[in-house]
């Protein structure tokens, strides 16, 4: 058990380390916002898992993209969270996003308060080539009782 703990700690560590040698290479340009909604969760102490629909604005199209996030945290994860309210503006090195384009693995810090209402910032990296960047929008919409923070992985796929 203390291995998994152990292990639990030291990823963060590497993954940042990686992701800093990847995006020291390029400059990153803004490419659109991602907005997601989920529904409750509830803070098991050392983490949680919560599945998110998302949509992703690019800049001059009408239509948006439909996409689908579960996002688990490790770290302290405590209370219960009714409903979730995320967004990110979207940075790639080219400031375009392909269709599907954000579909990918994404790792970083992140924290929520809520009593009632609340906010939530999580900042992430990750999707194709470890290239695409999301950083934290302020949205209300976070409703429960909960305090959380701690390191997050986010599978990014496309939705219906």
């Amino acid at each position: 058990m203390r291995s998994v703990f152990a292990a639990l700690a030291i990823a963060p560590v590497l993954l940042a380390g990686s992701l800093s040698a990847s995006y020291a290479q390029q400059p990153l340009v803004p490419a659109g916002l991602l907005e997601c909604r989920g529904g409750p969760s509830v803070g098991m102490v050392v983490g949680s898992q919560t599945q998110f629909s998302c949509l992703l604005h690019r800049p001059h199209r009408r239509h948006v993209e439909r996409y689908v996030a579960t996002v688990n945290r490790v770290g302290v994860d405590l209370g219960v969270t009714n409903s979730w309210a995320l967004a990110w503006d979207v940075f790639t090195p080219t400031g375009r996003v392909p269709r599907g384009g954000l579909t990918g693995n994404y790792g970083g810090a992140g924290s929520s308060i809520s009593l009632g209402t609340g906010a939530a910032s999580n900042a992430v990296v990750g999707g194709p080539g470890n290239m695409v960047s999301l950083q934290p929008r302020p949205v209300p919409g976070v409703t429960g009782l909960a305090l959380a923070f701690g390191f997050q992985g986010m599978d990014l796929r496309r939705g219906g």
